[in-house]
């Protein structure tokens, strides 16, 4: 072990690489009694020619769901497409048990939809990017 060393390289590791480090990760929450099983979902809002204009991806782990993407175009916002894709993906969470949905978005995009959901801000980093903040969203399901 005298011989470790630190390796930079370019973005994502090599697939070898990425296999290593989440079999580790795996068994180290295993061997903590949380076996980690994620699951996407993924609700689209298609038109007749089946053209994607909005979407919410979700992820469940545990308990959890994380609202990892959420887009609805121009054409058709403010038309309450956003919040049906959020209730759809609530609705999903509960079916699987979660009792917590979490997300984060920044200044510019969309804090007062999600409080207007019932979300609470639990953190927040300031001043990123530059004259913003991220900030993070949960509520209980």
């Amino acid at each position: 072990m005298n011989n470790l060393k630190l390796e930079t390289t370019n973005g994502e590791p090599n697939e070898e690489d990425k296999e290593t480090i989440k079999a580790g990760m795996l068994a180290y929450h295993k061997s903590k009694g949380h076996p980690r099983k994620m699951e996407y979902v993924s609700i689209l809002i298609k038109d007749d020619n089946d053209s994607v204009l909005g979407a919410i991806v979700v992820s469940f782990l545990w308990n959890g769901m994380h609202i990892d993407t959420l887009w609805v175009d121009k054409s058709i916002r403010s038309q309450g497409w956003g919040r049906k894709l959020i209730e759809a993906a609530e609705e999903e969470a509960i079916q699987r048990h979660c009792t917590v949905s979490f997300t984060d978005t920044f200044t510019w995009q969309a804090p007062g939809f999600y409080e207007k959901l019932g979300y609470t801000e639990f953190g927040k980093v300031e001043n990123f990017p530059e004259g913003n903040s991220l900030i993070y969203y949960k509520k209980e399901l």
